[in-house]
């Protein structure tokens, strides 16, 4: 999220479907500066860790692949810069957006019908972790 409340996602033109800013943990890497690496490298911003939300596992058939995620929640530092998509990404089409607020965001993943099994997987996945943002940010409304 950036200092407006603005939500970063990704459309995955070529699959139709949406994701969050994300991806694999490299070799001795942790899971908070893998998070910060691949938002940088998705979104083009720098952040700062809120808060963990949880893992997500997902079977994902096609790539006969059990995917464990972690998701966080995360405020943009800094000034927004230009994704830095690798060539696998850009061939798929990805294509950043800023909705406007959280709820822009899972109301616009949550009409998004996917046809291919594996890509509506990942899309869920990611609409589980903007729906446990949500929560989060309700809970530390009402704590204030």
């Amino acid at each position: 999220m950036d200092e407006n409340d603005c939500v970063a996602v990704i459309n995955v033109r070529l699959h139709k479907y949406y994701k969050i800013p994300g991806g694999g943990v490299e070799d001795g890497e942790d899971l908070e500066p893998s998070a910060k690496r691949e938002v940088l490298e998705e979104s083009g911003c720098a952040c700062e860790i809120i808060a963990q939300l949880g893992r997500i596992e997902t079977d994902i058939l096609e790539w006969e692949m059990h995917d464990v995620s972690d998701g966080f929640i995360a405020r943009v530092i800094g000034e927004k810069k230009l994704p830095e998509f690798e060539t696998h990404e850009s061939d798929r089409g990805f294509c950043l957006e800023w909705h406007e607020n959280l709820t822009s965001a899972i109301r616009t993943i949550k009409a998004n019908v996917v046809s291919d099994p594996d890509a509506a997987a990942l899309q869920f996945r990611d609409l589980e972790f903007l729906r446990l943002a949500e929560k989060y940010l309700d809970t530390e409304k009402e704590i204030r």
